[in-house]
């Protein structure tokens, strides 16, 4: 789709779903997101984007009632994004995300006599200016990362995470001939 026409398609879904929503959504003249990005305000969500948000493939942006999700300038998401918001989300301006990067600041109730319930806990996440979030990279409720940090590919994050940091996980790969009995 030409940016122009991308432009004016967003333009238009995200005020007919603010409006179908009785969402308050701030959202900036240029967007470039994805025709196949699918965005969800609940009632009394609160949606404020940055302009040149770019989504490439498939994104969802799920914003539940007494939600406020807030995205800075010039942030990308990569193939397969997800950012699940029922209390705060920030990202700041320049941000980039891998392939499969999702965020969610809320969990789902858990008892071991009941198992899983339909109530959710929830904590903010701040996410800072500059930052790299690799493939595959989760961020938990509660998770605060620093600007210009830089998360490797395959991390879960749910702490607070300083400024400038590099993350990795320590992965070992374990090689074991096949045994023939």
């Amino acid at each position: 789709m030409k940016p122009l026409i991308l432009v004016l398609h967003n333009f238009i879904k995200i005020r007919l779903k603010a409006i179908c929503a009785d969402a308050n959504v701030n959202v900036a003249p240029v967007e470039l997101l994805s025709r196949n990005t699918k965005l969800v305000f609940k009632k009394n969500s609160t949606v404020i984007l940055g302009k040149n948000i770019v989504s490439d493939g498939r994104c969802v942006m799920i914003v539940d009632e007494g939600g406020r999700l807030e995205i800075g300038s010039r942030v990308y998401m990569n193939e397969n994004s997800m950012i699940s918001c029922k209390g705060r989300i920030a990202i700041g301006e320049g941000c980039k995300f891998g392939p499969n990067v999702n965020i969610f600041d809320n969990n789902h109730g858990f008892n071991y006599k009941e198992g899983v319930s339909e109530t959710h806990t929830k904590g903010d996440i701040v996410i800072g200016k500059g930052c790299w979030l690799g493939a595959n990279v989760v961020v938990l409720k509660g998770a605060k990362i620093g600007d210009n940090c830089l998360i490797g590919a395959g991390c879960v994050i749910s702490e607070e995470i300083p400024a400038g940091s590099l993350v990795m996980q320590n992965r070992e790969l374990i090689i074991k001939p096949l045994r023939k009995d």
